[in-house]
């Protein structure tokens, strides 16, 4: 009789367990469990629960944790300016496909076109003609910003040229301008002429050793030899500096004046103020077997 109020017991227990589960939409198999093995059951299941909880610790709630973390699908298709931006543009260029191309440049051009365009002008002669048409876009944007610039800062320089601030805007500006990629050879040309008479305008002390720099530079370009030669040899102090010195190499180079540039070389390394970077080093090397081979003896 004992034996039948246990079982008894213990499915009255179990079919409540059921009901319980069913009413809150819960899994009731367990119930089983506590038919197939009569108080034992009961033991082995709601003995670690109340272990659990007088030791202060949480229970591991599986059901909760699957409905309440929702794990999306992973997108077929990668982000492509996270994916493209990982890797330079050119190299993107090369590996990517037409849609893939224009979804970065798009997201490029919906940024500062001020600077940003210059990322872009790797796929200025790319195959498909849309991307090369963002790219043209860019550049008319970022030429229109530059020359509003320029003519703003022209103006109040013409205003008022004494003013030294006025003077180093402008300079600045025009410089941004020329070196901006958005220009065609004429007028490049054409604006670093009037950088140079800009400058070349200015008292000594008015303008600055990166003016300087800038100004030599364009002199060189524009193959105007026997100006920038006197400029170096007047102001070689004020405008020293790796570009400088590599400027007037090429310079010498171009005329074939293998003694002045040799004499350059060796000016440049007994420079201690000059610090050359890894590219001036290489560069320094180069000219110096250059001078070799042209016969001018070891450097």
């Amino acid at each position: 009789m004992a034996v039948l109020a246990v079982l008894g017991i213990n499915l009255i227990c179990a079919v409540l367990y059921a009901v319980v589960k069913a009413v809150r939409k819960e899994g009731a198999g367990v119930a089983l469990f506590f038919l197939f093995l009569p108080v034992l059951g009961f033991i082995i299941y709601f003995l670690p629960r109340l272990v659990q909880k007088l030791l202060g610790k949480e229970s591991y709630d599986r059901d909760s944790l699957v409905q309440r973390f929702h794990i999306d699908r992973m997108a077929e298709h990668p982000d492509v300016r996270e994916e493209l931006g990982v890797v330079p543009v050119e190299d993107a260029m090369t590996v990517s496909g037409s849609t893939e191309k224009r979804a970065l440049l798009l997201r490029q051009l919906k940024k500062d076109s001020r600077e940003n365009y210059k990322v872009l002008l790797a796929a200025e002669n790319d195959e498909d003609s849309e991307s090369v048409h963002y790219v043209a876009a860019a550049k008319m944007e970022a030429y229109r910003l530059q020359q509003q610039n320029w003519i703003a800062c022209s103006q109040a320089h013409e205003d008022d040229p004494g003013d030294p601030e006025k003077f180093h805007r402008a300079c600045a500006a025009l410089e941004a301008m020329i070196g901006g990629s958005v220009l065609s050879p004429m007028e490049q040309r054409m604006y670093q002429k009037k950088y140079c008479s800009m400058v070349s305008e200015r008292e000594d002390g008015e303008t600055n050793p990166e003016e300087y720099e800038t100004y030599l530079a364009y002199l060189v370009e524009l193959e105007e030899y026997e100006a920038a030669e006197r400029f170096w040899a007047q102001h070689r102090d004020q405008v020293k500096s790796e570009a400088a010195y590599l400027k007037m190499m090429e310079l010498f180079h171009q005329k074939g004046d293998w003694a002045g540039l040799r004499a350059c070389v060796v000016q440049l390394q007994a420079d201690q103020e000059v610090r050359l970077s890894a590219r001036g080093l290489e560069q320094l090397r180069y000219w110096r077997g250059r001078c070799a081979q042209a016969g001018e003896g070891a450097v």
